[in-house]
């Protein structure tokens, strides 16, 4: 799921599939494949957390209506700071939250 889901979206999907499966099952493996470094988490989502299976350097919009998700690149000045940052201080990573209305949203 490219939609940047929550582990009930996620819950929800699969027991399509596997009808049987607990939402803790779901949990445990998302937490898995974080710690393998296959999805991130998105920072600034709202009260629940949602996952992201694009992990290159990229920022997100976020509605702040609907709570859709939207991966946007880093603007190349801005990166070019972060990066330095990173380098000079020994960040690990960072993430940034860009929020917004969507268009659908607007049209409302």
């Amino acid at each position: 799921m490219r939609c940047h889901p929550s582990a009930d979206m996620i819950y929800e999907e699969c027991r399509k599939t596997i009808p049987n499966i607990s939402l803790a099952t779901v949990y445990r493996n998302l937490s898995y494949l974080e710690e393998q470094g296959e999805l991130g988490r998105v920072v600034g989502a709202g009260e629940k957390e949602r996952y992201d299976v694009e992990l290159d350097t990229h920022c997100h919009v976020i509605c702040e209506k609907c709570g859709k998700i939207v991966d946007m690149p880093y603007p190349q000045d801005l990166k070019a700071v972060l990066d330095n940052c990173r380098d000079g201080i020994g960040v690990s990573k960072y993430a940034l939250s860009f929020y917004n209305t969507c268009e659908d949203c607007k049209s409302k």
